[in-house]
């Protein structure tokens, strides 16, 4: 009877470890493809905030181009170049000079 009962007892704690083996490697298994999943979402992101970054770049060169700057300033705000004979006066800020 004691050996039966130790049989059994053995079988049964072998099928406990063997389940517990079979549940984490499903585990990391299943881990390992969600983490798959998520540096592939990552890369995508990275690559659209790549292309956001270069358009922004461009518009951001595109603004800071002194002849479009010039051309929009003397056409919509009116301004002029000086004349030859005209004298312009730079005044520097006051503030500036106490810092």
């Amino acid at each position: 009877m004691k050996k039966e009962d130790n049989k059994k007892r053995i079988i049964v704690l072998v099928f406990i470890i063997i389940l517990v083996v079979l549940f984490i490697y499903l585990n990391l298994n299943i881990k390992n493809i969600n983490y798959g999943y998520e540096i592939q979402r990552l890369v995508e992101q990275k690559k659209k905030l790549t292309e956001e970054v270069d358009i922004l770049k461009a518009k951001k060169s595109k603004l800071l181009n002194l002849k479009r700057v010039e051309k929009t300033v003397v056409s919509k705000l009116g301004y002029v170049y000086p004349s030859r004979d005209q004298i312009i006066k730079v005044y520097e800020d006051e503030k500036k000079d106490k810092n």
